[in-house]
């Protein structure tokens, strides 16, 4: 395990710090997560996070669980007891965070998940949803506790990719192509990393597929190539502690 302890963290929650370092085991993963935290100004995101914004963000990810996409507003007003206007300041300060996405008054997605219709489905215990990224599809098995299938397509041949996890979500089972990788491309979020950053973090079904992908059409956006493996412990580093209660969360 990689010595983690002078990365920045921060405590979402009691006892959940974000991100969970305890997961990153390559040097690889580990430089791939320093640049998407610093792209999506992951400590400008979290300051003063407040448990109303937790709470909230909380139900509307569990609601992509159970039904398959976001929650409409009188659904969460019901499910948090919130009056209009209080409701409304705390998906404000969320959309100002990039928590959560918004469509005027309509949420669109919470990260990882989203409504737009994206390359990555994932079949999460029944339900379908839509993944923002390849790193997002990858985390949200161990954000959930669940086992996900994951259906998406390389990038640059659209050849279809698919993965499957296990041990809820924390590892691979199976994956085809067998050459199929991540990359990581960082861009910086710009207010939405949902329209920006995470459209250069896809699947590729190999390195040939991703190299050309590259040559004609990102040539000067730095990244980091990932295997499954690297990629699925980023996507668990920062999505595990989403819902995660104090039990769960782990220290070096």
């Amino acid at each position: 395990m990689l010595d983690t302890s002078n990365h920045w963290t921060i405590e979402i929650r009691p006892g959940v710090v974000f991100p969970d370092w305890y997961v990153i085991g390559s040097p690889q993963a580990k430089d791939a997560l320093v640049a998407i935290l610093g792209a999506f100004r992951a400590e400008l995101c979290w300051r003063d996070y407040s448990a109303d914004e937790d709470r909230v963000r909380s139900i509307i990810i569990r609601h992509y669980a159970r039904t398959g996409h976001s929650s409409p507003l009188s659904e969460l007003k019901s499910a948090t007891g919130m009056a209009d206007d209080a409701l409304k300041s705390v998906l404000l300060r969320l959309r100002q965070r990039d928590l959560v996405v918004m469509d005027d008054d309509r949420i669109v997605g919470a990260y990882p998940l989203t409504d737009r219709i994206t390359d990555h489905e994932v079949q999460i215990n029944g339900p379908v949803v839509h993944a923002m990224c390849a790193v997002d599809a990858l985390g949200i098995g161990d954000m959930f506790g669940e086992d996900v299938e994951i259906s998406s397509s390389c990038r640059h041949c659209r050849a279809p990719i698919t993965v499957s996890t296990q041990g809820a979500g924390t590892a691979l089972e199976t994956f085809a192509p067998p050459g199929t990788i991540v990359w990581s491309g960082i861009r910086n979020s710009e207010g939405c990393a949902a329209d920006t950053l995470c459209t250069v973090i896809p699947f590729f079904c190999s390195d040939d597929h991703l190299e050309a992908w590259r040559r004609q059409n990102h040539p000067h956006i730095e990244g980091y190539r990932l295997s499954l493996a690297e990629a699925l412990q980023v996507g668990r580093a920062i999505f595990a502690p989403t819902l995660a209660g104090p039990q769960a969360s782990r220290k070096e």
